[in-house]
């Protein structure tokens, strides 16, 4: 009896040691609320920067450009747009909101430099300059615009002209075939195009960049065929749809200002490089000295400028692409590897001393 009673004493005691145990080893859990997820850390207000752009196709730029900019910097980008007259004036006058970033074609880029307006840049911030067509590189590099602004598209002087009524056009001097007189539509002087144009023409007869007599004598010869001049691109859309020109010089931009009209027309409206070359302009991108956000500028100035970003505008027949990894189909009209054959660059520098006595040389003897 007293054996058995041993034994159930050492049960006892051996349960109540391994109870312990357990309660050490293996506490009984704390009940805990129920918890929503994790609230990912905030990243602060937005930044705001502010851009001088002329507001053209900005449904597209915004969906390409703006959008997967602001979400990967957390910015928040407003316009400013106009024509370019107007923003370089706010620019020169220093009205608010000072722009971080400004677009501006290289002439008018030139005149805010020499005024001081502009930012030098370091291109050490902006590596995919490094990834533009190296004629693009080599032509800004000789204006003293190009330590200032970076270009993001080009603007090249092409012919257009009506296949279906005529043989094929190959030059500028075409425009002086007989078949043409009564059917020509010119640039205005005071576009971006007429200058430009009035160059070409001038190399055409034997002039040059500083000798634009040669063309002027050629021009007047010219004009009684011409029916008139235009200022913009729906004047040559709307001259073209009437059937009140046949042939016309423009800017590679307006190939896409034209695409509806020319599908109207059954695709007639055809489009060259003239065999003088490609006379070309820039369209550049600079800081203001007053920018507020200027590392913000330097990195929108650079993702502007990605292969992607270059490419997608490309394809969505924006600008046409100078980054040279932004491939186009060669049938593209903003492919310009045509324009790498023989360009022509007309410096800031040259219209800046020179244009002035173009205008009115050009009212007097052509525009009387």
């Amino acid at each position: 009896m007293q054996t058995k009673l041993v034994t159930i004493i050492a049960v006892i005691v051996i349960i109540v040691i391994i109870g312990a145990v357990a309660f050490i080893l293996y506490p009984k859990p704390t009940p805990t609320t129920p918890t929503t997820s994790p609230t990912p850390t905030p990243t602060g207000a937005p930044r705001t920067l502010v851009i001088s752009h002329w507001g053209f196709a900005w449904s597209k730029i915004k969906k390409i450009v703006i959008e997967p900019f602001e979400k990967k910097y957390n910015v928040k980008v407003e316009l400013v747009s106009g024509r370019t007259a107007e923003r370089y004036a706010k620019l020169v006058e220093g009205a608010e909101p000072i722009p971080d970033v400004i677009f501006l074609p290289d002439y008018y880029m030139y005149r805010a430099a020499k005024k001081g307006l502009l930012e030098e840049l370091d291109l050490s911030k902006i590596p995919n300059y490094n990834k533009l067509y190296k004629f693009i590189r080599d032509a800004l590099s000789q204006s003293e615009v190009s330590k200032y602004g970076v270009p993001h598209t080009i603007q090249d002087v092409l012919l257009f002209y009506r296949s279906d009524l005529h043989k094929p056009v190959t030059s500028v001097k075409d425009l002086w075939r007989p078949e043409f007189k009564g059917y020509i539509a010119l640039p205005g002087i005071t576009t971006t195009t007429g200058p430009l144009f009035l160059v070409l023409v001038s190399i055409a007869y034997g002039g040059s960049v500083d000798n634009v007599e040669p063309g002027l004598k050629a021009l007047e010869q010219l004009k009684d065929g011409i029916v008139t001049f235009y200022l913009r691109s729906a004047d040559l859309m709307s001259l073209f749809e009437r059937g009140e020109i046949h042939i016309a010089p423009g800017l590679r931009y307006q190939i896409g200002a034209l695409q509806g009209v020319n599908k109207t027309l059954g695709g007639v409206i055809r489009y060259v490089i003239p065999k003088e070359g490609s006379i070309f302009t820039l369209n550049l991108m600079a800081i203001p000295k007053n920018a507020k956000n200027k590392d913000l500028a330097y990195k929108l100035i650079d993702f502007w400028l990605s292969t992607e970003v270059q490419r997608k505008l490309g394809e969505a027949g924006v600008d046409a692409p100078i980054n040279a990894e932004a491939k186009l189909p060669p049938e593209h009209y903003y492919n310009i590897e045509g324009v790498t054959k023989n360009p022509i660059y007309v410096k800031p520098e040259i219209l800046a001393s020179k244009l002035e006595k173009w205008i009115d040389e050009w009212k007097a003897r052509i525009q009387a």
